[in-house]
């Protein structure tokens, strides 16, 4: 055998994926690089030319309203950095344990609380209040540790930081924007929007957990002649539901009724397989058809959840409205959050977690039985451990989803609207290169959201790791 040959043989088998990479890769994120630093443009009448950093500038920068106060922007800039920093300062306190770590916790909190009072008496956007319940929420779980006392240490600086830097940013934010405004504000509020819609991963991948620890037992279904019985006594539970609802009129909850019926025979009969099966059946379905159908079902007048909303009103004698949902700019970021759990919760997610789930040793949680831990405390000091890999990877891959998503939902549903509220960066660099063509501004917009998942995924993958061997 010649190893030469060998060699050459292989690298002419691999040779066609080398080349659709080099071609369909490697030169356009290349290409897209140095069209970061041109005025390339679709539009005949204006000349490409090489512009340097104008467009990262018009894109991150700032211009002076009047007379400028450069030592408010110094400052402002300087809180942010601060804010920043200790943000993942403080997190970093908390994953690995330093001396004062819980006492930062309490800290965090209380800075949470603090923002979610003033928000409510300033009626402030709600994003104020979301980001303080986020902090209070942090807050708790850094408090709630075991094995750290109250005492004063490294782990509480970065916290105390923290909310001195959010102190300074909130009394200079009037001066600041009376003096300065955005170059590109519309980049900032669909940055803005990106983060937004992010807030319902942590939701989605407890729902996820969640769903993956009701499905991971078998079900108390018996002998096979049980199963058969209990299929039976379903099914005929799901006739009489859909006759008694059809004759009434209900059409609509019929069809509902002898829906939750069939679904119930099909797990006496298979077992929880069938519940499994079910859940994950929206993964088989295209995602625009499935962004169609929640486009039906938030229809505001002929929807059926404004439709259920309504009856529900009448009963209780309101005379309030249902929401606009998609075509309302306060409704509709979290009509995309509700969907988006609804869609990953069930999904692939769900199916690492119950593979992570039967990899539990078992002599562990009898071992915990044994010793008197409640079913919380086997979760949280026996399970939640050992389902730490699966969490870091889906957390990983859930953020730079996140942080990349967003375009079909405005494509298909809401056109990026009402105002911009659904717009997302992905979206808005559809928009600012195929609709304005402007591809030189669209590849910078690109690169910095590359910079900002690379970002957010290597402070993931420390926290992450750290997590992972601490368990």
């Amino acid at each position: 055998m010649n190893p030469r040959r060998n060699l050459q043989h292989a690298l002419l088998f691999l040779a066609p994926n080398f080349l659709g990479f080099l071609a369909f890769t490697l030169f356009p994120v290349l290409f897209s690089l140095v069209m970061v630093f041109t005025s390339w443009t679709l539009k005949p009448s204006v000349p490409t030319k090489f512009v340097g950093l104008r467009n990262l500038s018009d894109l991150l920068g700032v211009r002076t309203l009047g007379e400028g106060n450069s030592l408010v922007g110094m400052m402002y800039l300087g809180c942010v950095l601060v804010l920043v920093a200790t943000l993942v300062g403080t997190l970093w306190s908390q994953v690995a344990r330093w001396p004062g770590a819980r006492a930062g916790g309490a800290v965090l909190g209380l800075t949470g609380v603090t923002l979610l009072v003033g928000g409510l008496l300033q009626s402030s956007h709600h994003s104020v209040l979301l980001a303080g319940l986020a902090l209070v929420v942090a807050g708790v779980a850094g408090a709630c540790q075991d094995d750290d006392g109250w005492r004063f240490g490294r782990g509480t600086i970065p916290a105390i930081l923290f909310g001195v830097a959010l102190l300074g940013l909130t009394s200079l934010n009037g001066t600041m924007w009376s003096a300065y405004e955005p170059r590109d504000a519309r980049f900032w509020q669909y940055f803005f929007n990106t983060v937004y819609l992010m807030l319902a991963i942590p939701v989605a991948i407890a729902g996820s957990l969640g769903l993956a620890i009701l499905l991971s037992d078998e079900l108390p279904t018996g002998p096979a002649r049980g199963r058969v019985v209990g299929a039976l006594l379903c099914l005929g539970a799901g006739i009489v539901t859909f006759l008694a609802l059809w004759v009434c009129g209900h059409g609509n909850l019929a069809f509902l009724g002898g829906l939750f019926w069939f679904i119930a025979m099909l797990g006496c009969g298979f077992g929880v397989a069938a519940f499994r099966t079910v859940y994950y059946l929206p993964q088989f379905t295209s995602g625009v058809a499935l962004m169609i159908l929640w486009k039906a079902l938030y229809n505001p007048k002929i929807g059926p959840i404004n439709t259920a909303l309504n009856h529900g009103l009448v009963a209780l004698g309101s005379s309030a409205e249902s929401p606009a949902w998609l075509t309302n700019f306060t409704w509709a970021k979290p009509a995309l959050m509700f969907m988006g759990v609804w869609t990953v919760a069930g999904g692939m997610n769900m199916l690492l977690y119950l593979a992570a789930l039967s990899n539990v040793p078992q002599d562990l949680l009898d071992a915990a039985e044994v010793d008197g831990a409640s079913r919380w405390s086997r979760f949280r000091h026996v399970i939640w451990p050992q389902l730490a890999p699966t969490t870091f990877f889906i957390s990983i891959m859930s953020v730079i989803g996140g942080l990349q998503g967003g375009f079909e939902q405005a494509r298909v549903m809401t056109g990026g609207g009402p105002a911009g509220a659904t717009t997302t960066l992905s979206y808005y660099i559809y928009t600012k290169g195929f609709d304005d063509l402007e591809l030189g501004y669209a590849a910078a917009i690109s690169w910095v959201l590359f910079a900002i998942v690379f970002v957010a995924t290597g402070i993931n993958w420390r926290f992450g790791k750290a997590l992972e061997v601490e368990s």
